[in-house]
């Protein structure tokens, strides 16, 4: 059985078929660039050339035409996660001797360095998660699970990938359901004993139900001869400049890692 044939229309494939240069880019090609890119700059230690990654994920939004409300939503959980490390950073970074504090807030000071860290952490952050949002929203997931498969990810991460994301969707329309139901029974979120208990019991019904579905999907494919591997029909093919386009990939990636191997140059005496 081939779960990557599934012709449902996921909400994050809704501007996947826009007529934009970033969704007429080969899926092979447009994959591996962009995990070139999201990896090289989530180690990037220059602030210049995380700050440049960042303009170029900005340049790329620009040319996939994908909606400012679109992005920003799928961005905002991530990124408030990534805002609270920051803000802990600085408060942990630097500050032994003193020297470099700048401020502080009650007991805890504010270094330099920490300012540094944390900067560079949001920089790199929203410009990864940039690529990643551009790269879900101008491609359907089905054929970068097949991009995946082609450049030889295990199955079984693939398996997790796919069913997640799929059914990611149902869960979150089934936990909406269930908040609706409450809602015209005349339950009103409160902080109190009985809006916890309906709260927890709410979750339980939803981990039972998430539970009895995925059994019965499981025995359904089975039925249908599913081994756990992915049946490929297509196959994608690389052209000429296909592989200028990854070239250039790989000589970027490569390039904002400069400061970095150069450092390390530098204090290895050679």
């Amino acid at each position: 059985m081939n779960i990557c044939c599934d012709k449902m229309k996921l909400p994050s494939e809704t501007y996947s078929a826009i007529d934009a240069p970033i969704q007429r880019m080969n899926p092979m090609t447009k994959v591996i660039v962009f995990l070139l890119l999201i990896f090289s700059v989530s180690f990037v230690k220059s602030m210049e050339m995380a700050s440049f990654v960042l303009l170029l994920s900005v340049l790329i939004w620009i040319l996939s035409k994908l909606p400012v409300s679109y992005v920003l939503k799928r961005m905002a959980a991530p990124l408030l996660f990534v805002f609270i490390f920051a803000v802990a950073l600085l408060f942990s970074v630097g500050g032994a001797d003193g020297g470099d504090i700048v401020g502080s807030v009650w007991i805890f000071n504010i270094t330099s360095a920490g300012i540094s860290e944390a900067v560079l952490i949001l920089v790199r952050a929203t410009a990864a998660l940039l690529l990643i949002t551009i790269l879900l929203g101008t491609t359907k997931f089905d054929l970068i699970v097949k991009v995946l498969y082609d450049l030889k990810v295990p199955i079984f991460i693939l398996q997790i990938l796919m069913f997640s994301y799929r059914y990611i969707f149902v869960f979150s329309k089934e936990m909406e359901s269930m908040k609706n139901s409450m809602a015209s029974k005349g339950f009103t979120p409160k902080i109190s004993m009985r809006s916890l208990t309906a709260a927890a019991n709410t979750i339980a019904m939803l981990f039972i139900n998430g539970f009895e579905r995925a059994d019965a999907v499981y025995q359904s494919m089975v039925s249908k001869g599913y081994t756990g591997k992915p049946a490929i029909i297509t196959k994608n093919q690389m052209h000429a400049k296909d592989y200028v386009i990854v070239v250039m990939g790989i000589i970027i990636a490569v390039g904002i890692q400069i400061p970095a191997i150069v450092s390390y140059l530098s204090n290895a005496g050679i």
